[in-house]
């Protein structure tokens, strides 16, 4: 340390008088306003350089969950460790700035008034989470030697790490809100930076930094060692700076402490005394760690971790101070203030992989594992819109389905009766239609319609005269679709009949369509095909059709082409509950059948929701058909959200049952999110085993408050809670005649 404080004085006196022809480098202007006090020389595009000149490679690692085989791969790769790191968690109040921005440029310029101040609140309630006490933006990062920044991305990804090194801006970025606080943003480099050193603290600009150490480690760390103070809700960074021991020499110390504690207990021995507990036990740890050591399952590290806390004025510094304090103490640890070494501690919480407070604790791998500072992870992309606040993480629950980063834009819902699954749909839908996402929803009892006339959407009630829809009539560019849409219409029919079509009928049948669409004729739609069948070999079959083509269910498939379509709404809102029960799985493939015609011609960000779609689900050929667009949906950009609160008998695996096979869990699978929110008893053990959650999640999904939930997605479990503004209250909730 001193010697980087000598380094960083004579730089300074040769940029002031100049130096030899000889000495002197190259010109390179810092891109960041940071005095040399911080100890960097200068930032290049793909690292920065610190003033002894050792230039280090940074990078950004994702969070996991913490689980055994997590932990063991992490083990494994500290065994594998051969160069110092430096592992930094930092968490600080989220600046949302830009998302609000993106949201704004997204936002339809024919919006409604009343959806346009739901979406101006929603930026509003952004705003809000940046001041929130509690909402916290949590980043991990790792920090090597340049020149072994490829070894590291390898040991942790064999760790089942993601990792992403950090260049450029976003390097910059993060270098000056580490040494002046806060989440990384631009800012302006031509403003200065004032640091005053005190005793206890330093102010950074008009901000307070407190810098501690551990002191004194526990003696025994447990997994998750570190989630209880990130969860403390401090803004705080984090660092663990590691040195691996050589093998040789590990074992050499340890053995010299084993042969101590022998002779020790040897001299007691003469003295006719008997070894104190707390030494046995330490001779025993000393031959087990050094029986590791030699076999290869254990390593040494030289270990420090250092805290630096930010806050705006003195009481809020001591209050977090005092939390920090009491998590430590709490594990019979002790942190200690650094009084006269602020400046120390701070540089060892810097991405610069410096411990300035030269305070080491020799720990072995397995302790170091259980520290494992790349948890909770969070579901914040910053891309996207809001769906909820994370209750573990403290931080905003943010994402895109249809940004390509995940497996499709599908998602489930399943909850009890009552437990806020509507209100989150609807909530969902509104967020997304300002910003361009069109939305759908299969409605079976109307819950949707009122919210869909106040967000300027549009109500059809398939069945009514001049509300039909057209699903037969199909683009056939392309021969691969017009084959899938065949097979979709032979589904779509087999539901309209109400039974499952023997062999030599299905075979009719897709005799029949296949000759249908094969011919170049101008297609007007079901009364077309209807009129073709009647001309054709498949009378038997048109029998069946009758009352869709001149009964009481004519007006379902009209022959109006695509003009429904042809101008989409921002939601349109298929209600069913005109329909009798025993019709409505008939009418939703209908609806879903056109809006995949729909998505088909014009793959842009869609949004289907299918409200209930165990109805659909109950019929064999209904169940084919929704896992089968559930499986196609990401190609067209289309997402599916299916809601059920039979959760039961979605999940069965009971052969007996309406569902054959495993469709119901198929469906899930083909599912990106899962959101689910409170359960009933009977069921909480079937949704416990098809989503492997532990006792404490199923116990906390009985009792959770209504509009609590637990998110499952990109391989994390993540507890939310969906929260509205008022504005966006009034739309989902609107009633016809309400001001």
């Amino acid at each position: 340390m001193r010697n980087l404080i000598e380094h960083a004085r004579r730089m300074a006196r040769r940029t002031r008088r100049g130096t030899p022809e000889a000495d002197r480098q190259p010109a390179q202007k810092p891109p960041l306003p940071l005095p040399l006090c911080f100890m960097l020389s200068h930032i290049e595009d793909d690292g920065p350089v610190r003033v002894d000149r050792v230039k280090l490679g940074v990078c950004e690692v994702m969070g996991l969950e913490l689980d055994e085989p997590k932990f063991g791969a992490f083990a494994g790769a500290l065994n594998a460790l051969d160069f110092p790191l430096q592992l930094l968690v930092r968490q600080h109040p989220p600046d949302l700035g830009a998302m609000r921005e993106a949201l704004r440029k997204a936002e339809p310029a024919d919006l409604p008034p009343q959806t346009a101040a739901a979406a101006e609140s929603l930026r509003g309630l952004l705003t809000g989470l940046e001041s929130r006490s509690g909402i916290l933006d949590r980043r991990f990062y790792a920090v090597c030697p340049f020149d072994r920044i490829a070894d590291l991305h390898g040991l942790l990804g064999r760790a089942g790490l993601s990792v992403h090194p950090l260049t450029g801006r976003a390097l910059q970025r993060l270098l000056l809100a580490s040494a002046l606080g806060g989440s990384p943003a631009d800012r302006d480099e031509d403003e200065p930076v004032q640091v005053t050193v005190n005793r206890r603290e330093m102010h950074v600009n008009e901000h307070l930094t407190r810098s501690l150490h551990l002191g004194r480690w526990p003696r025994a760390l447990a997994p998750g060692f570190l989630q209880g103070l990130m969860a403390a809700g401090a803004p705080m960074d984090l660092a663990i700076h590691l040195g691996p021991i050589p093998a040789e020499q590990a074992a050499r110390t340890l053995e010299w402490q084993k042969v101590r504690f022998e002779s020790a207990q040897s001299l007691s021995l003469r003295k006719g005394r008997t070894m104190s507990p707390e030494a046995a036990i330490a001779l025993e740890d000393v031959t087990r760690l050094r029986d590791d050591v030699q076999r290869g399952r254990e390593r040494l590290f030289h270990s420090s971790l250092a805290i630096t806390l930010h806050a705006h004025d003195e009481a809020a510094l001591k209050e977090m101070t005092q939390r920090v304090r009491a998590h430590f103490a709490a594990t019979l640890g002790r942190i200690d203030a650094l009084p006269f070494r602020q400046r120390a501690g701070l540089l060892s919480t810097l991405p610069i992989a410096l411990n300035a407070v030269a305070e080491w604790r020799t720990l072995d791998t397995s302790s170091v594992a259980r520290l494992f500072p790349f948890c909770p992870p969070d579901l914040d992309t910053r891309s996207g819109t809001l769906y909820g606040i994370d209750l573990r993480a403290c931080s905003p629950v943010v994402y895109d389905p249809w940004d390509g980063t995940h497996l499709n834009a599908n998602t489930a819902v399943l909850a009890r009766s009552g437990s806020g699954k509507s209100f989150a749909t609807k909530l969902g839908v509104l967020r997304g239609i300002t910003r361009g996402v069109t939305a759908y929803v299969i409605d079976p009892e109307g819950e949707y319609a009122d919210m869909a006339r106040a967000a300027g959407g549009r109500v059809l009630s398939p069945g009514v005269p001049g509300q039909g829809l057209n699903p037969f009539v199909i683009d056939q560019t392309d021969p691969e679709e017009l084959l899938l849409r065949i097979g979709s219409l032979r589904r779509l029919i087999e539901v309209m009949v109400g039974e499952r079509l023997s062999a030599e009928r299905r075979a009719a049948l897709d005799h029949a369509l296949a000759g249908y669409y094969a011919e170049p004729r101008e297609r007007t739609g079901f009364r077309d095909f209807y009129a073709y069948m009647q001309d054709g070999e498949s009378e038997d079959l048109a029998r069946l059709l009758r009352p869709f083509a001149t009964g009481s269910l004519r007006h379902l498939l009209s022959d109006e082409g695509d003009d429904l379509l042809a101008n989409e709404a921002l939601v349109t809102v298929f209600d069913l509950r005109l329909l009798e029960p025993e019709l409505r799985p008939a009418a939703a493939m209908v609806c879903t059948e056109t809006v995949w015609a729909a998505a088909a011609q014009n793959p842009k960000p869609r949004l289907l929701v299918v409200d209930e779609v165990w109805s659909i689900m109950q019929h064999p050929e209904g169940a084919a058909f929704m896992v089968s667009m559930a499986k196609r949906a990401r190609k067209h950009r289309l997402g599916l959200q299916f809601i059920t609160q039979d959760v039961q008998d979605l999940l069965s695996e009971d052969s007996s049952r309406a569902i054959t096979g495993h469709s119901g869990r198929a469906l899930l699978q083909n599912a990106a999110f899962k959101l689910l929110l409170q359960q009933d008893a009977a069921a909480i053990s079937t949704v416990g085993d098809a989503f492997d959650l532990p006792v404490e999640l199923q116990r906390w999904l009985l009792s959770c408050p209504r509009g609590d939930g637990l998110l499952l997605a990109r391989g994390g479990r993540f507890p939310v809670r969906i929260e509205a503004t008022p504005e966006e209250t009034d739309v989902i909730e609107w009633r016809p005649g309400k001001r």
